[in-house]
């Protein structure tokens, strides 16, 4: 009887811990992702795409930007940079 106790409080510790852990990607984690201040300078006037909607645009000095594997990608707005950020590979198979 106590087995089956401690079975079931471990079963369900243990679902407890999975269901609440976040998702793991083994290479686009957030550290892989960088966000930047400001553009290089050198990228300052490019015409260049959103890289979540895909809208045209030209780099200006506050043009939100994220640097991923060694890659500089451009965004018309901070929302759209921060879900790049947090899950780059779901904007790059586009």
């Amino acid at each position: 009887m106590r087995y089956f106790r401690y079975l079931s409080i471990f079963l369900i510790l243990f679902s407890v811990a999975f269901v609440f852990s976040p998702p793991v990607h083994a290479d686009d984690s957030a550290a892989v992702a960088k966000i930047l201040n400001t553009p290089p300078k050198d990228q300052i006037g490019l015409a260049t795409q959103c890289a979540v909607c895909g809208m045209k645009l030209h780099v200006k000095s506050d043009t939100p930007v994220v640097e991923y594997k060694g890659k500089d990608y451009y965004f018309c707005d901070n929302d759209e940079r921060d879900a790049f950020a947090k899950d780059p590979s779901q904007y790059l198979k586009k």
